[in-house]
């Protein structure tokens, strides 16, 4: 078995933008059936069988994403967290995870897997496509409540979203007492980054404005189209600028080589 870059430059660029990658229905209903009725928190011994990690971490399109963002020789998740919700609940303040590492390199994929469906009333997670270029304080914008252009991830079961770690996310308000749970894992970089995804030309393209985020004014677009630009450059291997793939995110989640993960 080998991992396949499954992202042209366009796909890479829309990514540099949003931030996020969605795939609807992707994990078979089969194997969905299997994750519903998981506990809650912590899935280490579940996540590291062959079943799992052939379903989710080495799916076709979910490693292949991994592999064009992170490159060639990224580390496959070995630990996931259950976020699991089973009465209503108020739902969560805006946020971003743990220690979120600075600067505009693309080093850690921070993923969510939707064993069940989920509605307007489960409570679906909420995130801001875009929002990966505002560092803050996590408790700056705690306060915020609806933000334009905030995306409800109101999915179908066996739904991964891939996201740039550092996304602005939150867990919307649950209304019923049906059970709700998010599977949440993350690939790393371990190689300095270069432009090896799917390519029709080996000369390299420039950054294409991909347009406006709908709660950026004018001004915030243009700083965005400069950020992206940055990134699209550093993945392309043209940023000479240290990166920064020794990062604290490790210190709460697990990883090991894919040539690893592909022999167990």
């Amino acid at each position: 078995m080998e991992i396949t870059p499954t992202l042209d430059d366009d796909q890479m660029m829309r990514f540099v933008f949003d931030g996020l990658i969605k795939f609807e229905s992707l994990i078979p209903e089969s194997f969905n059936e299997t994750c519903r009725e998981l506990p809650g928190g912590r899935l280490t011994e579940f996540v590291n069988t062959e079943a799992f990690r052939n379903a989710v971490f080495l799916h076709p399109e979910v490693a292949g994403v991994a592999r064009s963002l992170l490159g060639e020789n990224f580390l496959v998740p070995s630990n996931a967290h259950h976020h699991l919700y089973e009465e209503p609940h108020t739902g969560q303040t805006w946020h971003s995870d743990g220690l979120t590492e600075e600067g505009h390199g693309v080093n850690h994929l921070q993923c969510f897997y939707y064993p069940q469906a989920v509605g307007p009333e489960d409570g679906p997670t909420m995130v801001l496509p875009g929002s990966h270029y505002r560092i803050v304080d996590r408790e700056a914008i705690a306060h915020y409540g609806n933000i334009r252009g905030q995306m409800p991830l109101t999915v179908p079961a066996g739904t991964v979203v891939m996201t740039k770690y550092g996304l602005w996310h939150k867990a919307g308000a649950k209304l019923n007492n049906r059970r709700r749970g998010m599977i949440k894992f993350s690939y790393f970089r371990a190689t300095p980054p270069k432009r090896d995804w799917i390519v029709s030309s080996e000369e390299i393209p420039a950054f294409v404005a991909q347009g406006r985020h709908s709660y950026a004014t004018e001004v915030e677009s243009y700083r965005d189209l400069s950020r992206c630009k940055r990134t699209w450059n550093w993945l392309c291997g043209l940023d000479e600028e240290p990166g920064d793939v020794a990062h604290g995110a490790k210190m709460f989640v697990s990883a090991v080589p894919v040539k690893q993960a592909l022999k167990a």
